[in-house]
């Protein structure tokens, strides 16, 4: 694990304003044997230019620029496929409009892996407020041994980072969504007498959710593959007790909750049938060894 290698992936859309802090804070990492994949999702502000510069001749940056709109979900996806990982090197992922909380952050990482044996990890943020996320704290052994991960509050938050072999367990569809799956979910709602919910998830198609190819959902990557991981990981999954992570959650990766979602269909609305369909795919095995 001395040779631990990390491979970071971030995001972006319309970042002007962040996006050099961001690159900045990587930059200074005091460990240093990384790359990153800085994605940019057609961009209509400065975002492009501003990462150009920053970037420059820094042989461990890679700028991609779209020629489609890809969303978040596909965006990461391709992002960690264009890495060239090794199995054992480590995934880290970072939103445009966010950043590392220090230059500590990949020491603090590489060290947990080294002394954890861990295949993933989890940890805490803080918000561009200054509180602390509320969810910061590992899970408890209970939900750990029943594997009940998708029946809990959601703790698996920022900073994630997880190993690329792990990445490899997965089945890619877990980004997808079905007409089926989406027709549960508006059963689940009805039969619960959620009818505020149940109009507003109606009036949404399966266009709506996902991208141009019908793969990949616009949006709630983390908890579509976080979930598997978190299940086939079980305590191999590491819960960082300190903050890794500066989250601004006063902003959107969207340009605004209806640009990109049909008129009269609020993101937010989109969001949570997303993640309540994730919540009811079939959940995976643990693994007793990662491969």
């Amino acid at each position: 694990m001395s040779d631990i290698k990390f491979h970071l992936v971030v995001a972006m859309y319309n970042v002007e304003e962040w996006i050099a802090e961001n690159i900045a804070f990587i930059k200074n990492q005091t460990f240093s044997n990384f790359q990153v994949i800085l994605i940019d999702d057609i961009s209509t502000d400065k975002t492009i230019e501003i990462v150009q510069e920053a970037i420059a001749a820094d042989n461990r940056f890679k700028l991609i620029i779209n020629d489609e709109k890809k969303y978040k979900t596909r965006n990461v996806v391709e992002g960690i496929a264009l890495c060239n990982a090794r199995p054992e090197d480590v995934i880290v992922l970072v939103d445009g409009d966010d950043r590392l909380f220090d230059e500590n952050v990949l020491q603090k990482v590489a060290d947990t892996y080294q002394q954890q044996n861990c295949w993933m990890t989890y940890g805490c943020f803080q918000r561009s407020n200054g509180t602390i996320g509320k969810h910061c704290r590992p899970y408890s052994n209970s939900v750990i041994k029943n594997n009940s991960f998708r029946k809990n509050k959601w703790f698996a938050s920022h900073l994630k980072t997880f190993k690329y072999k792990l990445w490899l367990q997965l089945n890619m569809d877990i980004f997808n969504i079905s007409k089926t799956e989406l027709e549960a979910a508006l059963n689940r709602v009805l039969w619960k007498l959620k009818l505020g919910c149940w109009l507003q998830w109606r009036k949404v198609t399966l266009e709506n959710l996902v991208d141009s190819t019908g793969k990949y959902i616009r949006r709630v990557d983390d908890k579509a593959f976080s979930f598997p991981m978190l299940e086939m990981s079980g305590d191999k999954a590491y819960f960082i007790d300190e903050v890794l992570y500066l989250y601004r959650d006063d902003i959107s990766y969207f340009e605004g909750s209806n640009t990109n979602f049909e008129k009269n269909n609020n993101e937010k609305y989109h969001t949570r049938l997303i993640r309540n369909i994730i919540i009811h795919k079939q959940k995976y095995q643990r693994l007793e060894q990662l491969k």
